[in-house]
């Protein structure tokens, strides 16, 4: 079987820079782009720390069993291969796939392999604001690509943007759009709309996002807590402020939303498919490998409790008073076809005022 080859974007102006030994394993792409924001320096800064905070001390893939979030990746990923596995049934050739925020290149190197496992051919196009990241997602992409060196089935490719800035796509463009996590957090709260419709604008079949939810548990973001000093969130101007132990300060740009807010500003230019809490119990109740999870191991009916848990958290994570205090919150939508969507702004008084933006507004509704 052929497999992956990553190649220069066409849709965007970029320095490309050829990498590898003596064949033409792959293309490096890289769009040369202005000045590095706050969010991209604390990226930069953390580098190969912050893989190992998302995906588990192993680093070895989405579902690695040391990963904190293996469960809530789990459910990413099923709905993820639920709708390349319908693309695959319903005839498309090569199914395009866009990760906005691409981080250390987790992801897109999952989905390579499963188009490899599965015999489908794949383009996908990782982008991110920290060039550090994008860094080692290539160095990710390079070792796939070492060990399936004749494979072009499938191609990967990664390039620096800025998520507030217009995607440099046509309308439609790729099949599915995933944004992971705390990407649209960082966005700035008046930049957020425009943000969510241009990851829809250039969806065609399905967009995949996690955010943080108001209830959610204090984190970093970049890096595990256990290597945080100081840490406080001020969601009245939106911003996380850390200082980490090895002194460095970072002040990022961290918005918190409820599954109302999520919903409305996603409703404008698609159709909700689906929408819930991700780890509502289960992580708070997981073992630790570096704390107690020798212990845990021997515990009568551990396994029984634990899929309780998740059996509750499934029937939950759907319902008000519940979906606000996961994680994260994942959202999959339809998006509407161009001909559908009214592409101007949103007048004053219309969904995205009325819904719930904010931490303050939230205590205010459940107050009333």
């Amino acid at each position: 079987m052929n497999m992956l080859r990553l190649s220069d974007h066409e849709h965007a102006s970029l320095l490309t820079e050829e990498l590898g030994s003596s064949s033409d394993d792959f293309i490096i792409a890289r769009e040369v782009g202005p000045g590095v924001s706050r969010t991209a320096t604390a990226y930069n800064h953390v580098g190969d720390a912050y893989t190992r905070y998302a995906d588990g001390e192993s680093a070895e893939g989405v579902l690695a069993p040391a990963n904190r979030f293996a469960r809530s990746d789990g459910i990413v990923w099923e709905a993820l291969c639920t709708a390349i596995d319908e693309l695959h049934k319903a005839g498309v050739s090569t199914i395009r796939i866009l990760d906005a925020g691409c981080g250390p290149g987790i992801w897109t190197k999952k989905i390579a392999e499963y188009a490899r496992r599965n015999g489908l051919a794949v383009a996908v196009v990782g982008f991110d604001i920290s060039r550090t990241q994008l860094d080692l997602a290539r160095s990710q992409a390079a070792e796939l690509f070492s060990r399936y060196p004749n494979d072009a089935k499938s191609t990967l490719e990664f390039l620096e943007h800025d998520l507030e800035k217009p995607l440099p796509w046509e309308n439609g463009y790729f099949h599915i759009v995933l944004c992971n996590y705390a990407v649209l957090n960082h966005i700035a709260e008046s930049l957020l709309p425009r943000a969510i419709a241009e990851i829809c604008r250039v969806a065609s079949v399905r967009v995949m996002a996690t955010m943080r939810a108001v209830g959610s548990p204090a984190s970093a973001c970049i890096i595990g807590m256990e290597h945080v000093r100081e840490y406080r969130n001020d969601p009245s101007c939106g911003q996380l402020s850390l200082v980490l132990k090895d002194g460095s300060q970072h002040r990022l740009p961290f918005n918190m939303y409820s599954a109302q807010a999520i919903e409305g500003f996603f409703a404008a230019h698609s159709s909700i498919v689906d929408i819930r809490a991700l780890d509502v119990f289960v992580s708070r109740f997981a073992a630790d490998e570096n704390w107690n999870a020798s212990l845990l191991a021997g515990m009568p009916d551990r396994l029984a409790v634990v899929q309780r848990l998740k059996e509750m958290e499934d029937t939950l994570c759907r319902l008000p008073g519940w979906v606000d205090h996961g994680t994260h919150i994942l959202v999959v939508v339809q998006p509407k076809s161009v001909k559908d969507e009214d592409q101007s702004e949103c007048p004053a008084g219309s969904e995205h005022d009325r819904v719930v933006t904010s931490f303050q507004e939230f205590l205010k509704c459940q107050a009333t």
